[in-house]
């Protein structure tokens, strides 16, 4: 992989989060989400991830952000604090070089160093590429919810995963 540098993000990446975020909106299954985010939207969200247990990180090449991933809160219950769940998505035309391998690997070490003790997942049964990527990363299934999503006119079915750092 080319260099790439991966920190923590700040409010001045929420434009960049939002676009890579939202090439996945209108064109896959990825996210669920149908409506664009706005860099203001992610602001927002940044700010909602000061918990050392909620990082977000990006990776950039040549000073450009190219891909992201965090981990978020899983419920607002206290006995779930250690239990967060991670997103990672990467710019388009950036991937299949690894860069969601290092972001994930990176983010992981982040959770763990605030204390996370599990990490859940949700992915589409068709986005085969994501699954094969966390099954590489350390994920297990734990179980399929049948046709809890509508996108595209199309019921579909969603893996739920975990990993025990």
């Amino acid at each position: 992989m080319d260099e790439v540098r991966i920190r923590r993000a700040t409010h001045d990446d929420a434009a960049a989060i939002a676009d890579i975020y939202n090439q996945s909106v209108g064109c896959s299954t990825a996210t669920f989400d149908t409506e664009v985010e706005t860099a203001s939207d992610r602001m927002r969200w940044l700010d909602e991830h000061t918990a050392p247990q909620h990082p977000v990180l990006v990776a950039e090449r040549d000073g450009v952000v190219v891909g992201w991933a965090s981990l978020s809160r899983y419920s607002t219950r206290c006995a779930y604090e250690a239990t967060v769940e991670a997103s990672a998505y990467i710019d388009e035309n950036e991937t299949g070089r690894g860069l969601g391998t290092a972001l994930s690997e990176a983010l992981f070490e982040a959770g763990r160093a605030g204390g996370v003790h599990a990490i859940l997942s949700r992915i589409c049964t068709e986005n085969t590429a994501s699954l094969a990527m966390a099954r590489k990363l350390g994920f297990f299934e734990i179980g399929v919810m049948r046709e809890v999503g509508v996108k595209f006119g199309r019921s579909l079915d969603v893996m739920w995963l975990e990993k025990i750092l």
